[in-house]
């Protein structure tokens, strides 16, 4: 089916967003790996803020302008950052500030966002530009806050229990060593019951199971803009 212009643009914008928010993920997993002894990525040149060393094809790329262009939700992921846990003082512990890193990025990223929002409405009202201006106005702050939501869809998302996102290293990490070595057998389930829960509504009459993770990914939202409101920026 053809696709209109406006749509192509509204999927390359997006897919865009999402590339950039995902680095910052990934740098988040790498720096957070060097910090706690493990130059394993640094070394491979994967603790950097360039994009395209963090790119994979399909995941970055196809699978998230395809279902942009479908106008629905898509799927998607970068290249793993590689850890060592031989190089970590407390593997078990460190693999779970290392997954942590990744979400505890696209949260602090969010905040960021809502500042930039906060300081381009300060610019537009302080040079009285909307008169002249308001639909660039308009475009910007569309892009920073459809980018705060996907910055902290990233952030719920990832923080599934489900090997290989990093809520399953996270729960690992936190578990008693006898409970984590029982949860650990679950690693291979992860990825099928993944596919599961994100395809099953496209063959059956049904909800996404995943529905709620847009519920707790808009109630984090409103909260971040509640704190930044209440500093007083917005």
């Amino acid at each position: 089916m053809p696709f209109s212009p406006d749509a192509i643009w509204n999927a390359i914008l997006i897919v865009t967003q999402f590339i950039i928010l995902l680095t910052f993920h990934e740098w988040g997993h790498a720096k957070s790996a060097n910090m706690l002894g493990d130059p394993t990525a640094k070394d491979l040149g994967r603790m950097s803020l360039n994009p395209a060393v963090h790119i994979d094809p399909i995941g970055t790329l196809i699978l998230p302008l395809v279902g942009s262009l479908m106008g629905g939700g898509f799927f998607g992921w970068a290249k793993p950052v590689p850890v060592d846990p031989y190089n970590l003082r407390s593997p078990r512990r460190d693999l779970m500030l290392i997954a942590g890193a990744g979400p505890f990025m696209n949260i602090l990223l969010t905040f960021v966002i809502f500042f930039m929002i906060a300081l381009l409405r300060y610019v537009f009202e302080v040079f009285d530009l909307k008169a002249d201006h308001g639909a660039i106005y308009v475009q910007i702050y569309s892009f920073l806050n459809t980018s705060a939501q996907i910055s902290v869809f990233l952030a719920v998302f990832n923080m599934l229990p489900l090997f290989p996102l990093d809520g399953f290293s996270v729960v690992n990490g936190l578990l008693p060593e006898r409970a984590s070595r029982e949860f650990s057998k679950l690693a291979p389930y992860g990825m099928p019951i993944l596919m599961a829960l994100i395809f099953l509504p496209f063959v059956l009459p049904i909800r996404s199971p995943l529905f709620f993770l847009g519920k707790i990914t808009a109630y984090i939202f409103s909260l971040i803009r509640k704190i930044v409101e209440v500093i007083g920026v917005l």
